[in-house]
């Protein structure tokens, strides 16, 4: 039962981890539309669904990993996994509240846009190298391995 309950903080944030690669692929559409010249349709509204989807699925997973690892696996040393989730906490936070921003004040903008989607995307590449991490602590502490 307990490895049952421990998988569903890995499924859980790589589903968020999926929305957020769609969000991030929205995002660059509006990129390519708006600097590259390139014909490419924005969805505004599925980007900020996905977008906050994603970020709130992320730190709900980040709060739900902590009471799991505490929990059931008695605090064992995470070391890096847990210092890119504490990484992740800020960045997370702002990437959603700068996107309400952006998403209920539509108007021209250059420096809020530029730093949401920088913020996201390292957001996106810091979540992929918790996917290497969390598998190796899942490997050693769950499955034993």
């Amino acid at each position: 039962m307990t490895k049952l309950i421990l998988s569903i903080h890995p499924v859980g944030q790589l589903a968020a981890i999926l929305i957020c690669c769609y969000a991030a692929y929205q995002g660059l559409q509006r990129v390519r539309s708006l600097h590259f010249n390139k014909t490419a349709r924005f969805y505004r509204e599925r980007h900020a669904i996905a977008g906050t989807v994603a970020l709130v699925s992320m730190l709900g997973g980040i709060g739900a990993g902590f009471i799991m690892v505490s929990r059931y696996l008695l605090s064992p040393e995470m070391g890096l996994h847990v210092a890119v989730a504490l990484l992740i906490l800020p960045l997370g936070l702002f990437g959603i509240f700068s996107g309400f921003f952006l998403y209920l004040k539509p108007g021209q903008r250059k420096f809020l846009p530029v730093i949401h989607g920088i913020n996201n995307l390292v957001i996106l590449v810091l979540a992929l190298l918790q996917v290497v991490t969390g598998t190796l602590a899942y490997l050693r502490y769950v499955l034993r391995w």
